[in-house]
Order: C-alpha cells, then sequence, then structure tokens
C-alpha cells in the first residue's frame, strides 16, 4: 500500500499535466499516505502476533520434548528391600548378622 501512494506521487511529477492539475492529483495522493501507512503498521502487527504465537507454540513444545527425555535418562529406582545383581536379577539382601 504504502508503495502504490510513493509511486503515485513519484507518477504526478513525472506525467505531463498542468501545475494546478498536479497539484489537486498530488493533494488526493498525500492523503491516502496516512490510511496506507496505518494498514502497512496492522499487517506488520498481524504478522508479529501470529509470529509470537508460533515461537510459543514451538517452545512450549520444545521444553515438554526436553522434559520426557530427563524423564527417559532417570535411572530405575529399586525399593529398598530388593537390589539387582550383575545380570539384573532382582536379590533380596542379605540378613543382617548380630554379633
Amino acid at each position: 500500500m504504502l508503495g502504490t501512494a510513493v509511486g503515485s506521487v513519484l507518477g504526478l511529477f513525472l506525467a505531463p499535466r498542468s501545475g494546478e492539475e498536479t497539484r489537486r492529483r498530488l493533494k488526493r495522493s498525500v492523503a491516502t499516505i496516512p490510511g496506507a501507512a496505518e494498514e502497512v503498521a496492522e499487517d506488520a502487527q498481524q504478522r508479529v502476533d501470529r509470529l509470537v504465537q508460533s515461537a510459543r507454540r514451538s517452545l512450549d513444545e520444545t521444553i515438554a520434548r526436553l522434559n520426557e527425555a530427563i524423564e527417559a535418562s532417570r535411572p530405575v529406582q529399586t525399593p529398598p528391600s530388593a537390589t539387582a545383581d550383575n545380570n539384573g536379577q532382582t536379590v533380596s539382601p542379605a540378613p543382617a548378622v548380630e554379633p
């Protein structure tokens, strides 16, 4: 939109018209610039909002995957009443010997 407005203004200066006609067209073109700039700003804001939402979703998904990886890498806790031998078999603890 802003490019259209700028192009229109440049076209006015390059087109062969009377000074009065050129001034009248220039006023009309200049009047459209604030509206065009507002449209550009609104479009940019919408794009930024979509980008922020996408980045948040991506970050949330990454955090969830990292938490899953952390949980998966934690060693399995064996109950205190049993231990695992070298072959991964569960064995009961030896009874305590009294002196």
